[in-house]
């Protein structure tokens, strides 16, 4: 029988984290890759210095699969991420998963993802986040395609994933030896982790029926968010190169890709229409300084608030 466990890292969310349980209590049935029925369990980590989502979970009913709780006070995702594989891997366990706690998933989310998974043979397999937008949220920032992720084609092979709706075959933990190992304040952190699955020949690839919603909170709609979420992107990115250990070669050619992008931003700060387009211009500029600044070591704490509840 297949062991899954669907890994939830929470801070400060108490509404957001019991929406997400919800989403997981209305899942089809998954089945295994011989068509068996899948042994599911929930984790839980709790990354507050407090215990504070301790009565929250404990105190649910009904859940369809069992929910474990994990208190990690040791402050960063990096540490609530690990504390998340270890207690994962602490039974018999052949697949896990990542969600946010901002997010639900729909219901096929689960039997999809594992759908892929036989198909395509691939050890992680990344889906799709759509954003929802709380009521009153203005127009520029619901028309400007701002929140919106890249999609791509069911199977289609990637070469990068993030933790926010993420399956990962655990070979990667015990076999390749991978954890996610702390990249900075910027985070990150789940950036480095694929990218060193895919160095290690390990494949990521698309489910794009699998969906998960995101809520976009008021305090993430500024044009001061967009810009620093750009910055920071671009400081990951650069510094898993440098973790990585890259050739002199790419270390230029990402100085080149930096300053061009910085360039194109430029343009179209001036030639941008309305808030828009002057908004996209910016985050290019952000996008582009990171990348090169990024290849110096710099950081910037991107995780000091708490956005929704």
């Amino acid at each position: 029988m297949l062991s899954v466990a669907v890994c939830v890292c929470t801070k400060l969310r108490p509404q957001g984290l019991a929406a997400l349980l919800d989403s997981l209590s209305r899942q089809e049935d998954p089945v295994g890759p011989d068509h068996e029925p899948v042994d599911v369990r929930v984790v839980v980590v709790d990354n507050d210095a407090e215990p504070s989502a301790r009565a929250g979970v404990e105190a649910r009913t009904g859940d369809r699969w069992p929910v474990v709780y994990v208190h990690e006070p040791v402050p960063g995702i990096p540490a609530a991420r690990n504390a998340a594989v270890a207690a994962a891997l602490s039974q018999p366990c052949d697949v896990l998963l990542f969600l946010d706690d901002d997010e639900r998933a729909d219901p096929a989310w689960l039997r999809t993802m594992l759908e892929v998974r036989r198909t395509t043979g691939a050890e992680v397999v990344t889906a799709t986040v759509e954003p929802e937008f709380e009521p009153g949220a203005p127009a520029w920032a619901v028309q400007g395609g701002f929140y919106e992720r890249p999609r791509f084609a069911t199977g289609t092979e990637i070469g990068y994933a993030r933790t926010s709706n993420v399956l990962i075959d655990t070979r990667l933990f015990t076999q390749d030896g991978l954890r996610f190992e702390h990249t900075g304040s910027q985070g990150g952190e789940d950036t480095h982790f694929f990218a060193q699955a895919v160095a290690r020949g390990r494949r990521i690839v698309w489910a794009d029926e699998a969906v998960v919603r995101e809520t976009v909170p008021a305090s993430r709609i500024s044009v001061r968010w967009l810009v620093a979420r750009s910055y920071r992107y671009g400081l990951t990115r650069s510094a898993s190169l440098r973790l990585l250990g890259g050739t002199p070669l790419r270390y230029a050619r990402r100085v080149v890709n930096g300053l061009l992008t910085v360039l194109r931003g430029l343009v179209l700060v001036v030639v941008g229409r309305g808030r828009i387009g002057r908004t996209k211009g910016l985050q290019e500029v952000a996008l582009g300084a990171g990348l090169v600044l990024g290849l110096v070591g710099a950081t910037y704490d991107d995780y000091r608030t708490v956005h929704g509840r």
